[in-house]
C-alpha cells in the first residue's frame, strides 16, 4: 500500500522525502530520544554490568561494582574542572525565517548537554535514585549561529549554595580562525552603550564573555540553576559533589579523597540515601566531611561567585512584581 501511494506522488516523492530528512530532528519523540537516551543507555549499561557479575562472589561483586562507579566518577577533579563539550549543528528544522539557529533551540539544545553533563560528572546520585531539576535557566544572546553552522556547547560549573548549583553553558564556533586574546588586547567594556556590528560587540562585551581562551567564538551564554532531590527533599550541590569524587584537585583515583571514602563508606553501608534525604541535616557542622572536601581556594572562588549568581537569581524574582 504505502509503495503504490509513493508511486502514484511522481517526482514529488524526491521532495517529500528531501523535506522528511531535514526535519527529521522535529518529529514526534525526537527529542525525548535525544535527551532520554542517555539516561537510559547508562542505566542499561549498568545492568549489564551487574549481569555479568551474577556468577562472582559476594565480595567481588561488590568490589567491581564500586570499580564501575569509580570509572565514572571524576574522582580528584576540582568542581571547576568539570566540563562537558557537546557537538551539534543548525540544522533547517532549528533556524528560523532569518536562517539562524532560532532562539527557543538553544533552550531545545540545553536538555541534551544538562543529560549528559549529570550523566558525564554525577551520576551517582542516580545510585540513591536522585534526580536534577531545573529551577531557572537565563540566556544572554551575542552572535547568531548561520543556518548548517556546526557549534559546540561547552558546560561546567559556576558556583553552587546550599541549594542551588548554577552552571554556565558557551555556545561558541571554532572553525573561523581567530586569534586567541590577552589580557593587553582585552577589550573595554561598556554594557550600557548599544552595538551596532560585530566589531562593537567585540568591544563593548568583557574578554571572557566575547571569547573562550583556545580562540572560540561566543555566540550565547547561558546560566541554569538546577538543584538536586530525592523525592521531594533537596540535597546540598557539596555534598552530591562530594559524593561524585569531586575535591581540591590533588588527589586521583588510586588515591581518591577523604570526603569520597566516607561517602562510598555510606553507601556501602546503605545509610547514602537516608544521608542524602535529610539525614545530612542531623551531622555536626564539624562533621560535615562534604563541606571541606574542596579546599580553601575552590571555596573562596565559589563564594565569590555565588554572590554574583544569586543577584541574578533574585533579579529575576523581583521581576514578578511586573
Amino acid at each position: 500500500m504505502l509503495s503504490v501511494i509513493i508511486e502514484r506522488l511522481g517526482p514529488a516523492r524526491y521532495i517529500l522525502g528531501l523535506l522528511f530528512l531535514l526535519n527529521i530532528r522535529a518529529f514526534p519523540l525526537a527529542w525525548h530520544v535525544r535527551v532520554l537516551w542517555p539516561y537510559f543507555a547508562f542505566h542499561i549499561q549498568y545492568w549489564l554490568h551487574g549481569l555479568s557479575l551474577i556468577y562472582t562472589s559476594t565480595l567481588a561483586r561488590q568490589a567491581a561494582t564500586q570499580a564501575w562507579w569509580d570509572s565514572r566518577s571524576p574522582i580528584g577533579k576540582s568542581p571547576f574542572d568539570l566540563v562537558l563539550k557537546y557537538t551539534d549543528w543548525s540544522s533547517p528544522d532549528v533556524c528560523d525565517y532569518n536562517l539562524h539557529l532560532s532562539n527557543s533551540c538553544y533552550a531545545k539544545t540545553l536538555d541534551t548537554v544538562r543529560m549528559k553533563w549529570v550523566l558525564a560528572f554525577v551520576s551517582q546520585v542516580f545510585r540513591v535514585d536522585g534526580v536534577l531539576p531545573v529551577g531557572a535557566t537565563s540566556f544572554l544572546f551575542m552572535r547568531e549561529i548561520p543556518m548548517l553552522r556546526r557549534f559546540e556547547v561547552r558546560c561546567s560549573v559556576v558556583t553552587w549554595g546550599e541549594k542551588w548549583l548554577y552552571l554556565v553553558a558557551k555556545f561558541v564556533t571554532t572553525s573561523r580562525k581567530v586569534t586567541p586574546r590577552t589580557e593587553e588586547t582585552a577589550p573595554v567594556s561598556s554594557p550600557d552603550t548599544p552595538y551596532d556590528s560585530d566589531a562593537d560587540l567585540q568591544r563593548k562585551i568583557p574578554d571572557k564573555l566575547s571569547e573562550e581562551p583556545d580562540g572560540a567564538v561566543v555566540h550565547c551564554v547561558s546560566i541554569s540553576q538546577v538543584c538536586f532531590k530525592i523525592g521531594r527533599i533537596t540535597v546540598p550541590p557539596a555534598l552530591v559533589l562530594a559524593l561524585s569524587g569531586c575535591s581540591d584537585g590533588n588527589y586521583t583515583r588510586p588515591n581518591p579523597p577523604p570526603g569520597y571514602l566516607a561517602a562510598q563508606k555510606a553507601v556501602a553501608e546503605g545509610q547514602a540515601k537516608d544521608l542524602l534525604k535529610g539525614g545530612w541535616k542531623c551531622v555536626p557542622k564539624s562533621e560535615r566531611w562534604w563541606e571541606g572536601s574542596f579546599g580553601e581556594d575552590i571555596e573562596k572562588t565559589r563564594a565569590e561567585r555565588l554572590s554574583v549568581m544569586e543577584d541574578i537569581r533574585l533579579g529575576m524574582q523581583r521581576a514578578n512584581a511586573y
